[in-house]
């Protein structure tokens, strides 16, 4: 099953936060498609605008292989990277499973009712059925708090 883990990775704590959820997703026999594991070859040849298609160009067909994107979310005003890919992937008819890295912040109606699971930590990874998705703990912004 190919996993595209979708969630921003522009301090410390993010990029703690993604290596750990790709850790248990790998533990679990799963394929993880990690965008900040991703290289452009000859970047430092390549102008901005030419870098930065390749690198739209990439994420957006491991999201079209994917089977399920699993996106860290820091809520309502979360990064518009990883809302855009959230949005494709639902457009797309993906499985998707957010996981609220703050559960204090306030969530967007939209993100959470276009998802198939939320859960509330980095954690509960462990104890999602990639084979019965749809089929289990579903929270909203109200009852994460």
């Amino acid at each position: 099953m190919n996993i595209y883990l979708a969630g921003p990775f522009f301090n410390t704590k993010e990029r703690e936060n993604i290596e750990k959820a790709r850790d248990i997703l790998r533990e679990k026999g799963l394929a993880v498609f990690v965008p900040m594991e991703h290289v452009i070859a000859n970047a430092w040849e390549l102008s901005n605008e030419e870098w930065g298609r390749k690198v739209f160009d990439m994420d957006k067909e491991a999201i079209y292989d994917c089977d399920v994107m699993v996106a860290l979310y820091y809520g309502l005003y979360s990064d518009s990277g990883t809302a855009w890919e959230i949005g494709f992937a639902n457009s797309l008819n993906k499985k998707i499973i957010i996981v609220h890295c703050d559960v204090v912040q306030e969530s967007s109606l939209m993100v959470v009712n276009g998802s198939s699971v939320n859960i509330p930590s980095i954690d509960d990874l462990k104890n999602i059925n990639f084979n019965n998705i749809g089929q289990q703990r579903f929270l909203t912004h109200t009852t994460q708090k």
